[in-house]
């Protein structure tokens, strides 16, 4: 099949640091090599768009587009909610004449991929006993919280749940976490999981804790912590993960994820290796009467670079067929 009759969707994990691109064919199915955006390099959507479409000049056929967005979606519109760029599916086909333009939830399209991750993507960091037909569950901080499920059906397949999961309000319960509520609380007015289970959490957390000022980015928290300059930062990655994996836990047991619970997102990936992750872990599983059905459930972590784009991927073929 050349190019010219082969219909293809563009697909794009859009976040609030970075927006991956990639093309489906109804030839091939999966996607293809992505272009990778830094998301406030540029200042609307279709500005980046025009430099994809740049790249993908020689690819007649463009027929349909799947959006996976770190925002929530109200009858096709969002606004990202950790960046600038406003999506609106219909004035996307109006202004690109491309008719078919879905827009998700970022973490509904990486949900939508834990039935087709390759196992060598993912590392396991609790065993479990995985229940067969069992709900999955994803969470994962980056430049905010992202929380999704999916609710395995009776006859087959899967029904992704997304929403607004990690701007539920957080629950402290040591003394350590109640002072970073308190200092939160007073900066943001509210304070929710995110607030501490994302990059400028775990910065503004470190700095609560009174690191180093000059420490300004996760990165450099993370590393002050392995390398056991700084005992703030440490705490501040402790509170960090013990916030995530009480977060997971709490998803766990609301979507009865017995099939197991998947940790994505920017920066746990980065991290894998240089962490404890028993904080994570034992947050996990302290749920009181449950903690032995926690204990059951397993838990791993995704190291595909690109995970969304597999869900992403199954969205775009099912949109294929459509068309």
């Amino acid at each position: 099949m050349t190019l010219a009759n082969d219909p293809w969707v563009l697909i794009a994990d859009i976040g609030g640091t970075n927006a991956r691109f990639a093309a489906v064919s109804r030839s091939t199915g999966v996607a293809g090599a992505p272009v990778i955006l830094p998301t406030k390099g540029h200042p609307t959507f279709l500005d980046a768009y025009e430099m994809v479409l740049a790249s993908l000049r020689d690819r007649p056929g463009l027929c349909g587009m799947v959006l996976a967005v770190a925002g929530p979606i109200d009858a096709g519109r969002v606004k990202l909610t950790n960046a600038d760029w406003h999506i609106d599916t219909a004035a996307i086909a109006a202004t690109t004449g491309v008719a078919a333009v879905e827009v998700i939830n970022d973490f509904e399209a990486l949900a939508l991929a834990l039935p087709d991750i390759d196992a060598s993507r993912v590392e396991v960091l609790q065993p479990g006993v995985p229940v067969p037909g069992g709900n999955l569950a994803v969470v994962g901080p980056g430049t905010g919280l992202g929380v999704a499920g999916m609710v395995a059906l009776p006859g087959g397949g899967w029904q992704a749940l997304c929403g607004e999961g990690g701007h539920v309000t957080y629950a402290p319960e040591t003394e350590i976490e109640w002072r970073i509520a308190r200092e939160l609380k007073a900066r943001h007015g509210r304070v929710s999981t995110e607030r501490i289970a994302c990059g400028q959490g775990l910065v503004e957390v470190a700095a609560i804790l009174g690191a180093d000022p000059g420490i300004i980015t996760p990165a450099e928290v993370v590393a002050a912590a392995v390398q056991g300059v700084s005992p703030q930062c440490a705490a501040a990655m402790r509170v960090f993960l013990v916030a995530v994996g009480r977060c997971a836990g709490d998803v766990a047991l609301t979507v009865n994820a017995t099939a197991g619970v998947y940790l994505g997102g920017g920066i746990l990936p980065r991290i894998a290796q240089a962490v404890d992750w028993s904080p994570l872990l034992e947050a996990f599983v302290d749920k009181g009467r449950n903690g032995e059905r926690m204990r059951r459930i397993p838990v791993r972590l995704i190291v595909d670079p690109n995970p969304a784009l597999i869900g992403l991927s199954a969205r775009a073929r099912a949109l294929l067929a459509r068309l």
